[in-house]
Order: structure tokens, then C-alpha cells, then sequence
């Protein structure tokens, strides 16, 4: 018999496992009947309620990765729109503004390098212009070439391979490389080499361009523009020049990777047959196009309005209300693809052969035992949902859970009987995904002292963990999976020994205690996880930090990430947790003892 495994499972939660115990959880909105059911693809609760419950966590997860706020892009009206759910929520809660200017919005100066409107390409006459015709992702420094078109077959395919001297200042056409279940295989761009380290055949080519019928977005790299971060890694690269060979700095989780150094850009196939001479499904690899194409293309820098809410509940003791623990998770999440994917096929796809998502690395050909489970997999799906196309990331674990989770923390202190002697800081960080920037922004411009800041509490992806979903791999690449009781702890004892102990005391006192796992804190994991999420640009100061979650899946950064697979009641588990942590750090007649080394600058590349 096939098994569904998490996405079914997600789905078969008893309501009555989901609201019990308090009157104030049953006084809530009802929770779906779910006895042999899967959760529902929409879904809208009721009013919340102070008490931290898996009930309340749905409903706001619901809304927060809903496919209206388009997957939360940071630079994105998308994201804005996110950032202002999050504001409405914690203003009604009452927690003081801590932005700019006596605001809750802590803005950051983004700017995107896009593509002009006066670009062009003229072949025989006949001009395409950017958004109708033609556009591109890479933009850079502004582009002019003119060659000769030839027709190089599909991206990636390395059967008949078209001769260096064949594409050498030429303007090459190909199709885009074949998906098999969300993965696309093909050059990384020209100059780049392709696996297996060999050259790649397109590196003499004038521009590359892909025949799609579904361009792109108007849209090029964001950039944050951070004078405080540029300048100090300047400095701190002169006063330590970096080894051969050594490794780069901190960026975000998934965020993405540098691109190729070609002229790359994306065509319709009304264009790919001006420059052709005829449909590109007729045309033969080697085909010669156009004589003299040339393409023009203009950049231009506009502002990306992007920021990162942040709010405090004020301390009760008169001397350690000006002392601060921080609760955060980042708010945004990659937005959109280009093309539509099929939801069940990715999902099944995924679930036997992307077991880590986007973080797999390298997938072997498939057998036939798991395609036969493969197309099981989906057929049970679509017993349960019709066949729907997808396109949105809707990042419900990552980082929908953390964002929600603290909003649910946010509301038991405000509402709630428990009044720590330390203020708290709930901050909803932007821009982790393009390299951590709202945490870097925060922490390089602060809106209190930094060195008020005791203690970072980062949650980031808690909604999963589950015994099917594979978590990470330790250090010696063994598959680690999740549990009933599962939560990773990342950095709990880097810089505080004090902070780690206390955290394993806490979770002993918990009604169903978790069974930590810091298989991904070793030092030299090759993940580099604890450089990779928000509470690293916290670490860099000094300030100790604990990062919490329930680790990886196969949804990772795929439009699967979606509130119908997430663990409520595991979920108000952790964030319940964290909740009490928070209150014994805020607690304590001390700061939290840092006796363990410090990085020796905050601009220093970040290394596990």
C-alpha cells in the first residue's frame, strides 16, 4: 500500500487534537474536521487568543502564505503587503513602535538594477522591445553586440555538441532545458562550465537567448545599499587579506548564487522565428539565422521600497527593562517562478527523489521502482485535490512558520498574565533570503544600544520535522530525519555555554519535552547553516544567539511550501518553548555569561 507520507499525513490531524485542554483554546475559532481528511487548501479561522495554540497558528499561517502575497519577495509590493499584515497584527497587540521615526517599519535602502524600456533588438529591420518581446534577469553594465544568428538546440543537451568556432561571436537561440520534476538541467550561463567541470560550449557566444513562451519579469538583482557593511568589510579585507582558495562571506539561506558572466536573455517564440528565418521547432541545430542582429540593452536603477517591522513589549523591572532579548524570524520568502509547474507532480517528484528540496544535492537517475512511486504518489493526490498549476512559493515553513510563531509569542506576553523583567524585541526581518539583509541592517543600524541586546532567539522554518521528512544530513553526509519530538539548535552554545545549558533546562520542564538535535551546529558542517539564517548577523557582535528549527524537508524553497502540510500542534510545541526561554533569560539577574570567543570584527566572512 503506498503511503502518502507528509503531505497526506499533514492532513489527517483530529480536530480534536488540535484545540483542547483551556477554556480560552476552545473559545476560539472551530478547527477543521479533518478525521480522514487532509487540511484545507484555503482556510479561514477566527479570532485568536492569548494562549500560544496550534489553532491560532493555522489561521495565521493560512493568511501569511496565501497565494494572494505572491510568495513575499523582498524589493516586491508582495513583501510590503506582507510587512503591513504584520504591523496591523502587533499595533492591535500594542507593542511599541521600534522603527524609524516612532514608527513599527524599519526601512532599508534597496534599489533594483532593472532593464530600460528604450532596449532593443533589430534584426532585418524589425524591432523587439523589453517586456512584449524579449527580457532579462541578469542585468548589468549596459549591453551592445551585434553577430549573426545561429540555432544551438536545447540548452544543456550535450548530444552534438556545436564547435567553439561555430558559436564564437555569435548570437546563439536555444531552447530551454528540459524540467524533470522541478529541476532543470543546462548551462549555468557563458563562461561558466557545466557539471562535471567541462568547458562549456557556449562560452564564445556573443548573447544567449531562450526561446520561452512566458518571459520573465521585468526585474533585476536588488541590491541593499549598506555603508556601514561595505565599508567594514572593506577594511577588514585589507587588514586580513583572505588565503587562496579561501571562502566568501555570509549569505542568505537559498538565496541566490552569483550568475554566469554572459549576456543572457529570454525571448518569445515570435522573436526566435524573426531571427531564425522559421518556427524554432523547425529548426535544425547548426541552423543559420540573421546576418547583423543587433541587441541594445539599458539598465536603470530604481528604488525597491523594502523593510522589516519591529515592535518591543517594555520590561517590568525599572533597571532591566534597558536590557533587551530579541525574538526574530524573516518575514520574506523567493517569490514567483516563470513557468507554472504542475503542484502534485513536484510534490511526488520531489518526495522520492529532492528529499532536501533545493538543498538535494545531485540526483541520481531514478529507478524504475521509484518512478513506479513517483506516479503512486501523485494518482493518491489527486484523489484528494484537482490537478492544479503552481507557480508561487508560498514559503509556509520557510519562513511563514517563524514569522507566525513569533506574532503568536508576541501575543501571549502582550495578552497574558507572564510580564518578564527584560523588554522584548519581536522584529519581522526582510531580505534574509537575497543575504540576511534585515538582520544586517538592524544590527549595523540599531534602533536601541546593541550592547543592550543579551540574548537573539531566531526561529526560522519550525512547522516541519516530522519522521518522513529528512531534516539535514550531518557532518559526514548521513540522512538526519525528523521525530515527534524533533528540533534542531543551531549556535546555542557558540558564544554562551550559560545560554545552551539554559535552554536544555528549560525544554526539561516542558510538558513533552523535545529531543534536540545539533547535528547541523558541528563546526565545519559543509551546510554552513549556522552562517545561513538570521541570527548569524546577531552572532557576529557578540551577541549570543540560539537558532531554532525543525530543519529541512522536500519542499524546501519549491512552490510546495504550503500551510496544508505544516505541523500546527508540533509548531505551538516550539513556539512555546521559546516563549518560556524568553521568560528566563528575560528573567535572569544576569545577562546571559558570554565565555566563549566572540568573531574578532563583525565584517569578518562567517564560518562554521
Amino acid at each position: 500500500m503506498v503511503t502518502l507520507r507528509s503531505f497526506a499525513r499533514a492532513g489527517v490531524v483530529a480536530a480534536a487534537a488540535l484545540c483542547v485542554n483551556t477554556p480560552a483554546m476552545l473559545a476560539q475559532q472551530k478547527c477543521p474536521a479533518t478525521s480522514g481528511a487532509t487540511m484545507p487548501l484555503k482556510y479561514r479561522g477566527g479570532p485568536t487568543v492569548a494562549a500560544i495554540t496550534p489553532c491560532d497558528l493555522m489561521t495565521r499561517l493560512y493568511i501569511y502564505a496565501d497565494d494572494s502575497l505572491e510568495g513575499r519577495d523582498a524589493g516586491k509590493p508582495s513583501a510590503m503587503r506582507a510587512t503591513a499584515y504584520i504591523e496591523g497584527q502587533i499595533r492591535a497587540l500594542g507593542l511599541k513602535p521600534a522603527g524609524d521615526n516612532g514608527s513599527y517599519f524599519m526601512n532599508m535602502p534597496v534599489t533594483t538594477l532593472e532593464i530600460e524600456r528604450s532596449s532593443t533588438i533589430t534584426a532585418a529591420g524589425a524591432t523587439f522591445h523589453p517586456g512584449a518581446d524579449f527580457t532579462t534577469n541578469a542585468v548589468g553594465a549596459d549591453r551592445a553586440v551585434t553577430g549573426d544568428v545561429i540555432y544551438g538546440g536545447v540548452l544543456g543537451d550535450t548530444m552534438n555538441l556545436l564547435a567553439p568556432d561555430q558559436v564564437a561571436g555569435k548570437i546563439v537561440v536555444v531552447k530551454p532545458a528540459v524540467r524533470v520534476g522541478g529541476g532543470a538541467a543546462g548551462f549555468a550561463g557563458r563562461g561558466a562550465p557545466v557539471a562535471g567541470g567541462r568547458p562549456n560550449p557556449l562560452a564564445g557566444a556573443a548573447a544567449i537567448l531562450t526561446v520561452s513562451p512566458n518571459l520573465p519579469q521585468l526585474a533585476g538583482r536588488p541590491t541593499l545599499n549598506d555603508t556601514v557593511q561595505s565599508e567594514g568589510r572593506a577594511a577588514y579585507a585589507a587588514a586580513h587579506p583572505a588565503p587562496a582558495g579561501g571562502r566568501g562571506g555570509r549569505g542568505g539561506r537559498g538565496g541566490p548564487g552569483a550568475a554566469g558572466g554572459g549576456f543572457n536573455l529570454t525571448i518569445t517564440p515570435s522573436v526566435a522565428a524573426a531571427l531564425l528565418g522559421k518556427p524554432v521547432d523547425q529548426a535544425a541545430k547548426g541552423d543559420q539565422g540573421v546576418a547583423g542582429v543587433a541587441i541594445n540593452v539599458k539598465s536603470l536603477v530604481v528604488p525597491a521600497p523594502t523593510r522589516s517591522v519591529v515592535g518591543i513589549i517594555p520590561g517590568t523591572d525599572a533597571k532591566l527593562r534597558n536590557e533587551y532579548v530579541l525574538i526574530g524570524a524573516h518575514s520574506d520568502h523567493i517569490g514567483m517562478n516563470n513557468r507554472p509547474e504542475e503542484h502534485d507532480s513536484i510534490k511526488a517528484y520531489n518526495e522520492v527523489a529532492k528529499v532536501e528540496g533545493a538543498d538535494s544535492r545531485g540526483t541520481p537517475p531514478l529507478t524504475d521502482a521509484q518512478w513506479a512511486r513517483i506516479n503512486a504518489l501523485k494518482d493518491s493526490l489527486r484523489k484528494i485535490y484537482p490537478a492544479r498549476l503552481d507557480s508561487i512559493s508560498n514559503g509556509a515553513d520557510d519562513d511563514g512558520s517563524g514569522s507566525v510563531s513569533i506574532l503568536e509569542i508576541a501575543e501571549a506576553f502582550a495578552k497574558g498574565k507572564i510580564k518578564p523583567k527584560r523588554s522584548l524585541i519581536f522584529i519581522w526581518q526582510t531580505g534574509e533570503e537575497k543575504g540576511l539583509w534585515g538582520s544586517q541592517w538592524f544590527t549595523n543600524h540599531p534602533t536601541v544600544p546593541r550592547d543592550s541586546i543579551v540574548a537573539d532567539l531566531n526561529l526560522d522554518m519550525v512547522g516541519r520535522g516530522e519522521a518522513t521528512d529528512i531534516t539535514g544530513r550531518s557532518k559526514d553526509s548521513v540522512e538526519l530525519s525528523g521525530a515527534n519530538n524533533y528540533l534542531q539548535l543551531v549556535g546555542s552554545r557558540r558564544l554562551s555555554t550559560e545560554y545552551g545549558d539554559l535552554a536544555e533546562s528549560v525544554n526539561k520542564t516542558e510538558k513533552v519535552p523535545f529531543k534536540f538535535d545539533y547535528s547541523m551546529d558541528a563546526n565545519g558542517h559543509p551546510q554552513n547553516i549556522y552562517c545561513r539564517s538570521d541570527h548569524a548577523n546577531y552572532a557576529r557582535y557578540g551577541i549570543p544567539v540560539i537558532f531554532f528549527t525543525t530543519g529541512g524537508h522536500a519542499d524546501y524553497h519549491q512552490v510546495t511550501d504550503e500551510p496544508q502540510y505544516i505541523r500546527y500542534e508540533h509548531m505551538a510545541r516550539v513556539d512555546q518553548l521559546v516563549f518560556d526561554i524568553a521568560v528566563k533569560v528575560a528573567d535572569l539577574d544576569h545577562p546571559v555569561t558570554r565565555d566563549q570567543p566572540k568573531p574578532d570584527s563583525p565584517f569578518a566572512s562567517c564560518q562554521q
